[in-house]
């Protein structure tokens, strides 16, 4: 059977590891498979090529290799593998723009490979990593780029020894990533970072954290919501998505205040651009021209750059941009940490390391639940006060299958469509 997997667009990685956008790790995520998976109904953490797995100490963790799985050669799955695959990773610590691999291993000193078990030693404690285990940027792969999943690379897409599945630039196909009428339809709320501007606080009035905050104050949120109805979005209330690991509301914090706002801009003609793609997003240039004419009302230009890929990701490795309005999908509130940390993404442009950056670490390495979460709270705070994000809605996701030829296609933890 011919299956057509329909895509705006033909950005395609193969690589899991390297993989960043949705079409990338969706087809990496039919091919590779990871030590942990998450349950899409419970959210919690459930066995997948690791069988169990427990915490020696809190900096080391032990997992329990199964022994029924191959790659797609016949090459079964071993400790030796599995531990080879993440050395692989290792290797990609000089990579630009860094690999979200690569940060979901932070403080890795150790893999250690035994009888039936791979030991992780850290330095210490990494309080995302069980999670990031069910990353499909972590999944397994083998020397040769092979998976253990149901399905292995193609010529021309995917195939299980009964299906081919074929990844196509079309509008349409008996899957897609959004609404197709009399489809059958997977959706998910996404956990992660809320859809918003981030500020490149390095550049002209928006180093200073009071016009950033100032720019916040001057959205009225409530008046987005009638052009969000239409994909299912809510208006965001943090950074972080109400779907997410230790979410704080920060509703009063990002309540439309002018009189405040005017206080910090102290006058002065403003005027910003803003760099984004909307191939993937049905709302992307109707909120930020709603936006726009919010700001427009108070004396501030914003220009809406609607660019292609080659062009969004050369100016964002040069920081060349005002603000860049995106979201990032994961489960666990280590994502704050990838995107905004100096030492990482560090989206923000921001010169150097403060005490956004001391929480940020402090909390990756805190083995008590309660105090982590807390320290994400105040993260979250930090953030929306010094306006280094400024949130503006949360996503939805939605994946069409046709009936009577696919069923049981469901979006995982990171929105990402399995099928069965």
């Amino acid at each position: 059977m011919r299956l057509t997997y329909g895509w705006p667009t033909d950005q395609l990685t193969h690589d899991p590891r390297s993989a960043y956008n949705s079409m990338s790790k969706t087809f990496c995520r039919q091919i590779f498979e990871s030590l942990l998976d998450v349950d899409p109904v419970s959210g919690e953490l459930v066995p997948w090529l690791a069988t169990s797995w427990a915490y020696r100490d809190p900096s080391t963790l032990e997992l329990t290799i199964r022994t029924d799985r191959s790659f797609s050669d016949g090459t079964p799955l071993t400790p030796e593998s599995v531990a080879e695959s993440f050395t692989g990773i290792l290797a990609l610590k000089d990579v630009s723009p860094l690999p979200a691999a690569m940060t979901m291993l932070a403080g890795l000193e150790r893999i250690e490979p035994g009888h039936d078990t791979v030991t992780f030693r850290f330095a210490r404690h990494n309080a995302a990593f069980l999670r990031s285990l069910a990353s499909v940027n972590l999944a397994v792969s083998s020397r040769s780029g092979l998976g253990t999943g149901r399905w292995w690379r193609t010529d021309d897409g995917l195939g299980d020894g009964t299906r081919r599945l074929i990844f196509r630039k079309t509008r349409t196909g008996d899957l897609y990533p959004g609404p197709v009428d009399g489809f059958s339809v997977a959706e998910l709320h996404n956990p992660g970072i809320s859809y918003g501007l981030c500020p490149n606080a390095s550049r002209g009035p928006l180093s200073d954290p009071r016009v950033r905050r100032a720019l916040s104050l001057l959205i009225d949120r409530r008046r987005l919501q009638p052009l969000l109805d239409a994909a299912g979005y809510t208006v965001a209330s943090s950074v972080l998505t109400p779907a997410t690991l230790d979410y704080r509301d920060c509703t009063t914090e990002l309540a439309y205040d002018p009189i405040t706002a005017h206080r910090l801009l102290d006058g002065g003609r403003l005027s910003f651009e803003v760099v984004f793609n909307s191939t993937f997003s049905p709302v992307d240039a109707a909120v930020l021209t709603a936006v726009a004419g919010q700001w427009a009302e108070h004396g501030i230009e914003l220009t809406l750059a609607d660019v292609g890929f080659p062009e969004l990701r050369a100016r964002q490795d040069s920081g060349d941009y005002d603000f860049r309005f995106f979201y990032f999908t994961g489960s666990d509130p280590d994502v704050l940490r990838y995107q905004f940390g100096v030492a990482q993404r560090n989206m923000n442009r921001r010169t150097g390391p403060d005490d956004l950056d001391t929480l940020l670490d402090t909390q990756l390495a805190c083995p008590d639940r309660v105090a982590r979460r807390d320290m994400v709270h105040d993260i979250q705070r930090l953030i929306i006060d010094r306006g280094l994000w400024l949130p503006l809605c949360n996503v939805r996701t939605v994946t069409s299958y046709r009936p009577g030829v696919l069923a049981g296609v469901y979006l995982d933890a990171e929105a990402l469509a399995r099928i069965p």
